[in-house]
């Protein structure tokens, strides 16, 4: 049942309107969610707008972990953006419907995000850190954040690694414990199809840089992450392959495409490749992707405490 209702998701005219070039975005989340009843704001920080969905009160429970889900709305100029990101978009707001029906707490705040795509012109240009800084005058720096971003390609989740360490022990320890609940959660909504593997930064490296703890949430073709985790740096680098393997962790971390013809195309995941390009289109998506993203938001709603 749940693969039929993904498969109407991913081929929906809906879906398919999402995808047009000269979109306003925020406008047809908004118009989404208030067709829906999703009660939601939208909240304009630095020339960006970020669409914030809170529920009625009954819905959280201050005895149990609060957790934000973020996706980043915006998309590279003239491209559909199909999983980069707006298949994740559209997953969440769906989940977000979902959530009004529930008669328990779930303690999930959504958030749409702007900007995701200027943090290449440097951090602070991105949108997820003025929201960030924004949060945590609100005291939601306790919050777990969970950061969708290209879920709708691939058979594997992926619980990105980017951003944990490199910083001082308190953070990274907090980053570290994060990784590792949202790791066992993994394995109770998806056993035996997740990795935990380095990834591209997303929205997580503004959030981090404003003070708060975010794991970003991908899925990659099995084939794609394995050949990359296993030609990815276990230890320190050392030695000969210093030059090799750190220009493979940059070219990861910093998203940056293979030169052709170097032997890194055959390494770095073709699903990333088609980021930023036109070829990123729904023809490249498969619903299954949408079926595990699905298992996990389920499972962040009902066993993440």
């Amino acid at each position: 049942m749940i693969k039929e209702n993904e498969d109407k998701l991913l081929n929906s005219d809906l879906f398919k309107a999402f995808l047009k070039k000269d979109l306003n975005r925020c406008d047809f989340i908004s118009q989404w969610l208030s067709a829906h009843n999703v009660p939601h704001s939208i909240v304009n920080l630095a020339q960006k707008k970020h669409i914030i969905i809170k529920y009625p009160a009954q819905f959280y429970d201050k005895n149990f972990k609060m957790k934000t889900l973020t996706a980043h709305y915006d998309r590279a100029p003239d491209t559909q953006g199909a999983n980069d990101n707006s298949a994740s978009c559209f997953i969440l707001m769906n989940f977000a419907k979902k959530l009004c029906s529930y008669t328990r707490p779930h303690n999930i705040k959504i958030i749409f995000t702007d900007g995701e795509e200027a943090g290449a012109a440097g951090l602070k240009e991105q949108g997820a850190y003025t929201l960030g800084t924004g949060l945590k005058k609100l005291k939601m720096d306790g919050d777990d954040i969970f950061v969708f971003d290209m879920c709708g390609r691939g058979d594997t989740l992926i619980l990105s690694r980017s951003g944990i360490f490199g910083r001082d022990k308190a953070k990274t320890k907090r980053l570290d414990e994060l990784h590792k609940r949202a790791g066992l959660l993994a394995q109770r909504a998806c056993p035996n199809q997740w990795l935990s593997m380095l990834t591209a930064y997303s929205d997580n490296a503004g959030f981090i840089a404003a003070g708060l703890f975010a794991q970003v949430i991908t899925l990659l073709p099995r084939k794609e992450a394995e050949t990359l985790l296993h030609c990815l740096p276990k230890e320190k680098l050392t030695g000969q392959n210093k030059t090799a393997m750190g220009e493979l962790t940059d070219m990861v971390i910093k998203n940056q495409k293979p030169p052709q013809g170097s032997p890194f195309e055959e390494i770095i995941p073709f699903t990333w490749q088609l980021m930023h390009t036109a070829d990123d289109k729904i023809e490249t998506l498969n619903s299954e992707a949408f079926t595990l993203t699905e298992k996990y938001l389920t499972a962040l709603a009902e066993n993440y405490r």
